[in-house]
Order: C-alpha cells, then sequence, then structure tokens
C-alpha cells in the first residue's frame, strides 16, 4: 500500500494511513485511495487555510479554477 498525500500549505504531506473509496454496490470494487490525516494536520490545514483567505478571497473566479485545476491533476 503507498502512502498518499494531503495538499497542505502549498506542500504535498505524506498521510499517516490510506482511506479506501468503497463503491457501495459492490464492495469489492475499490473507486480510490486517499491520504487519512492526523491531528496535526488538520491544525496545519486550518492555519493554512486562514492564512490564505484574505488573498483567496480577492482572488478572480479564473484564477481559483486554475488553481484548484493544478491541484487535482
Amino acid at each position: 500500500m503507498s502512502i498518499k498525500q494531503n495538499f497542505i500549505n502549498g506542500e504535498w504531506i505524506d498521510g499517516v494511513d490510506v482511506n479506501e473509496n468503497v463503491n457501495p454496490s459492490d464492495l469489492s470494487d475499490i473507486v480510490g485511495e486517499y491520504a487519512r490525516g492526523d491531528e496535526s494536520h488538520a491544525t496545519n490545514a486550518i492555519a493554512a487555510a486562514k492564512a490564505a483567505f484574505p488573498a483567496w478571497s480577492r482572488s478572480g473566479i479564473q484564477q481559483r479554477a486554475d488553481i484548484l485545476d493544478a491541484i487535482g491533476m
């Protein structure tokens, strides 16, 4: 099992474990795997979001979409 990552404060951070997203109609079908963070990951992510909010809220919708597209790849 490979460790997946979360994007926190502009960096990809290893998760402490992996959650599997299972298709509820076929429990043998794993749709994806996602990083599970711990309390420190959550604390850091919340602090980063609070710090980023003023600039993010002033940015345009296209810039936000472009950023989210880049992170999601």
